[in-house]
This record gives C-alpha cells, sequence and structure tokens, in this order.
C-alpha cells in the first residue's frame, strides 16, 4: 500500500514541477516545448525507460498566479516492462495514471525566482484515474523506499500546500495473474495544511505529509475470487486527523441463492450473508497499515448487523475444516493485527442447516445480539501479556430465552484450537425449539417449559467436553415422518412410545435437585466451530431428556 501511494504522490510531484518549472520560463519566452521535453526525459531516465509521461497543454495565468494542465498521462512501456523482468529488475507493480486537468492556485514568477521554499495554496485535480497492474514475480527486488521529501529537496527545500483536492478518482486494481480486478470509483481526496521537509517526512501525526485529511468512497463493490460474493459498501469516510473510519452499510452478499448452492460446489461450505449497517474504526495506527507492517486498532464499534450462516448438508463434505476456528483465522493472515476492543450492538444472527434425511431446514436465531471482544489479536508480544481473546455476549435465543455467553480463546495454544464456552439461558417456551426441530429432527414438540439452561464446555480441534443442565417440564413431541407428498405427518406409535416410555417429561423430578450432565462429542475433521459447539450441547440435552 505505502509503495503505491508514494509512487502515486512522486508523480503527482512531478507534474506539479511541470508548471514550477513552466512558470520559471515564462519571463523569457513560451518554452511550452522545452519544458515538455525536459520532464519527458526526466521521467524516462528516472524510470529507466518503463514510464512515458504526456501533457497536451499547460495553461498559466501569470497575474492570477494559476497554473492547469491538461490531459497529463503517465504510462508504462510494455515492452520495456518485459525486458526488465527477464533482468530481474521490474517491480512487481506497475501504473497508468491520467488527469483531466491539474490546477495550481497561490504561486507568482516572483516567488519561484527567488524562493527555494515553495508554498501553494491550492491544488486540483478532477477526474483522476489511476491503473494498477499487478505482476506475480520469480524472484525478490531489494526493497528500496523513496519518500516523497526525497524527490522534492533535490530540487527544492520544502513543498507546502494549504490545500489538495482530488475529485472523482477512479481507481483500478489489476491482478494480472488472476485476472481479478478491484475497483473504487468515486474517490474523493481532501489533504488540508500540506508541508514536505525534513521533518515532516517522519512526523506521524500527520497523514501523507497533511495535518488533516478526509477520503470518502461511494458505492464500492467488489468480487470475491471464488465468484461467490460481493462484497459492498454504500460509503466509507477516512477521518484522518481523528484516525478514524466511518463505514456505511458493509455487506457481504451471496451471489449463489440457497436453491442453487449445491450446483456450484464440490464440497461443501457455509454460505454467508453479512450485512452491518454501521462501522467506526477509531485510533488507527495509519503509518503502520500503509506500511504494510500491521492493523492496530484501539476500538471498533460495529451496529445494527444482520447475519445468516447456511449449511447444506446434502452437499458431500470431503474438505478438513481444521484450523477455521474464529482465533486459528486470525494467525492465517501475514499482517499483524492488533484490536484492543471490538464492540457489537443490536445484532441478529441466524443459522440455518438442511438435513439430507428429512431434506427440510431448521434454523436457530440469535436476536438482539450485543458482544465484547477484547485482545484480537496475532502479535507474539500482545500474546504473551495476554493469551486470551475474550467474547461476552448477550443475546435473546429464538427471540425469547434471555442468554449469554463467554467465550475464551487460547492464542498461545490456538494451534490446538484450544478454546472454552460458558452459557447461561432463563425460561423460555419450547415450541420456539420446533423451527429448528422439525425440519432437522423430525420431531414437533408439542408441549415445553424450558425454565433454564447452563453450558460449560472445553474443546480444541478434535472434541468437546463439558458439563450440561437443563431443567424443563411439561416435555410432548410428535415424532414425525414425510408422506408421499413430502409433508409431515405424525408417527402414531412411535409418538405414543416417546411420550409414555422414553423421554423425561420433565427435568428435575418433583422433589429432585436438578444435576448437570457429562457431555462429550468427537468433532469431525470437517464439522465446523459452530457444529462442535451445537453437538455438545445436544449430547448433554438428549441425555438429560432420556433420549
Amino acid at each position: 500500500m505505502k509503495r503505491y501511494i508514494t509512487f502515486i504522490g512522486v508523480a503527482l510531484i512531478t507534474m506539479v514541477f511541470a508548471s514550477l518549472l513552466y512558470l520559471k520560463f515564462r519571463k523569457l519566452d513560451d518554452f511550452e516545448p522545452q519544458i515538455k521535453g525536459k520532464l519527458q526525459k526526466l521521467v524516462h531516465d528516472a524510470s529507466k525507460g518503463l514510464y512515458r509521461l504526456d501533457i497536451e497543454k499547460i495553461n498559466a495565468d501569470i497575474v492570477g498566479s494559476k497554473v492547469i494542465l491538461s490531459n497529463v498521462s503517465l504510462k508504462y512501456d510494455s515492452l520495456v516492462y518485459v525486458k526488465l523482468r527477464v533482468a530481474k529488475q521490474a517491480p512487481a507493480d506497475v501504473f497508468n495514471i491520467h488527469l483531466n486537468s491539474l490546477a495550481l492556485d497561490g504561486i507568482s514568477p516572483e516567488d519561484l525566482i527567488r524562493k527555494k521554499d515553495i508554498h501553494l495554496n491550492i491544488l486540483l485535480i478532477e477526474k483522476p484515474v489511476v491503473h494498477v497492474y499487478h505482476h506475480q514475480l520469480d524472484y525478490e527486488r531489494p526493497k528500496k523506499e523513496t519518500s516523497v521529501y526525497d524527490v522534492v529537496h533535490k530540487e527544492i527545500g520544502s513543498f507546502a500546500l494549504n490545500s489538495l483536492d482530488l475529485k472523482h478518482v477512479e481507481f483500478i486494481y489489476h491482478h494480472v495473474a488472476s485476472k481479478v480486478q478491484t475497483s473504487f470509483k468515486d474517490l474523493n481526496v481532501s489533504l488540508k495544511d500540506i508541508l514536505i521537509d525534513s521533518n515532516t517526512q517522519s512526523d506521524t501525526s500527520r497523514f501523507l505529509y497533511a495535518k488533516d485529511a478526509t477520503l470518502s468512497l461511494k458505492d464500492f463493490k467488489h468480487k470475491t475470487a471464488d465468484s461467490l460474493y460481493n462484497f459492498k459498501l454504500d460509503s466509507i469516510t477516512i477521518l484522518a486527523a481523528k484516525n478514524e473510519v466511518q463505514i456505511q452499510s458493509l455487506r457481504m452478499e451471496p451471489r449463489v441463492n440457497k436453491a442453487n448452492y449445491p450446483k456450484v460446489l464440490k464440497s461443501r461450505k457455509d454460505r454467508f450473508d453479512i450485512l452491518i449497517q454501521h462501522v467506526v474504526l477509531e485510533n488507527i495506527n495509519w503509518w503502520a497499515l500503509l506500511a504494510d507492517e500491521g492493523m492496530y486498532i484501539d476500538h471498533a464499534f460495529l451496529s445494527k448487523g444482520k447475519i445468516e450462516v447456511y449449511s447444506d448438508r446434502t452437499i458431500p463434505s470431503n474438505k478438513s475444516k481444521l484450523g477455521n476456528y474464529p482465533h486459528q483465522q486470525l494467525f492465517k493472515s501475514d499482517l499483524p493485527i492488533g484490536v484492543k476492543k471490538i464492540d457489537a450492538t443490536n445484532f441478529d444472527i441466524t443459522f440455518i442447516e438442511r438435513s439430507p434425511e428429512t431434506m427440510k431446514t431448521g434454523q436457530i436465531d440469535f436476536v438482539n445480539t450485543a458482544a465484547t471482544l477484547t485482545n484480537v489479536t496475532n502479535i507474539p508480544s500482545w500474546i504473551k501479556k495476554d493469551e486470551l481473546l475474550k467474547i461476552d455476549a448477550t443475546t435473546r435465543f429464538m427471540n425469547e430465552g434471555k442468554l449469554k455467553t463467554s467465550f475464551r480463546f487460547n492464542l498461545k495454544r490456538q494451534k490446538e484450537g484450544v478454546f472454552t464456552v460458558f452459557a447461561d439461558m432463563g425460561p423460555m417456551s419450547g415450541l420456539k425449539l420446533n423451527k429448528a426441530t422439525i425440519g432437522l429432527a423430525a420431531v414437533e414438540i408439542k408441549q415445553a417449559n424450558i425454565t433454564h439452561l447452563t453450558v460449560d464446555i472445553s474443546a480444541n480441534n478434535v472434541e468437546g467436553r463439558g458439563k450440561i443442565l437443563v431443567t424443563y417440564s411439561d416435555l410432548k413431541v410428535d415424532v414425525l415422518k414425510k408422506d408421499n407428498n413430502g409433508k409431515f405427518k405424525k408417527r402414531g406409535l412411535i409418538t405414543f412410545i416417546a411420550n409414555n416410555f422414553k423421554i423425561k417429561r420433565e427435568n428435575p423430578k418433583k422433589g429432585k435437585k436438578a444435576e448437570p450432565v457429562d457431555a462429550y462429542y468427537k468433532k469431525p475433521p470437517e464439522k465446523s466451530f459452530f457444529a462442535l459447539i451445537w453437538k455438545t450441547i445436544f449430547a448433554g440435552v438428549k441425555e438429560s431428556a432420556g433420549l
């Protein structure tokens, strides 16, 4: 990321110098062709012939101290790039940049002649189009960082600008090998109080040399590499002075509906549909992020979200899900991640599963969920101080039972997948569970009053074990089967046996004390994190109910 910004910054500064040099020579005569030629040679020589600079027209208003460059383009030469690759000197990324216009305000010929330090009022760039082409190299180039100041100080002492505005920027990133393209359209950038000198090049309180910066983007859309999802943002605003990012309507939208999901997958994979209306990221370390040195955030706030996870068990599952627990996902990133705290409020979360036995779906809902996550990190020094990623949440299970949960993920033992979960739920009607039990187990709960549920589970990559306590009364069920029309109907004899001889109608029995039962589930490699938790709980509930 930093190299993109540095290169584009150098390119813009070069274009600014075109206007400055032009003004210097205007006092003698119109040297526009000579200026163009000199700049083209400068770009050609500095890039070893890789880039070519074209400027259609330079217009100057000497009295008004204004300069306008029209139709400016910086393009790379593909033939030269091939030669550099053969010589193992080519960069991984090359750029094509085009500007409709570049306008400067606030510079006079006298200033340019007599002053070494250049101070401008406004620099306005309209409709720039930036194409980045990323190539996978079979060699590593030595890292050599060039700052904008490294370029500026060779010609002038310092460069100051009151306001830089880039309007309606179009940024397109091309991954050449995979042919994946990511585009940002209608990006707007406003930088205030820019100063480029020996002091500000390492001033971490500034963002791209500016004391204040605002970046905004609307209607961003990106197709994921597997073509299963569209990633969308209604808008994103970066307030650099506050070290803050604001996102409106973040969406991961499936491109394949549930009915067609089995047709496009060779192996079972969960389908996610995610919408988060508001996201605020506070106190971001910009310099580390731009230098690809890490993502450090003090606080993230997420509100008004909907998450649906759909699993179609009729699709064969032959792929291991080992290493896919939440804390293990952090360690798949090459980028250091350090988020001190995440607060999420007003989330509705739904898990839907399609059964191969009934060919029907069942679902469980967590409504109005609020959660706090702390110590979200993959950084060894952070883990040495605190080895636990903590998640504490409250929700309404099936929109009725008040549920509190606490997860503790052991970051130090993440390779083993070690974590614990504790849950406590108050009273709810058992009829609410029919949304899950009819489709998944062919059982309809006709009557049940659940009074309390506690869960205490310790788990890892291969198993879950713990204590489950569930208390209830007046349990009555219908055992179902599908008729020739695919509709469920009651199995009379089996239902009679279940209600009268098999299941416990209440737990505990009158006059008895409720006792937790041991629960155990050995997780097959293809089962998910959520399946491990659910199956372990279900093992304890089944034993408590006498199933």
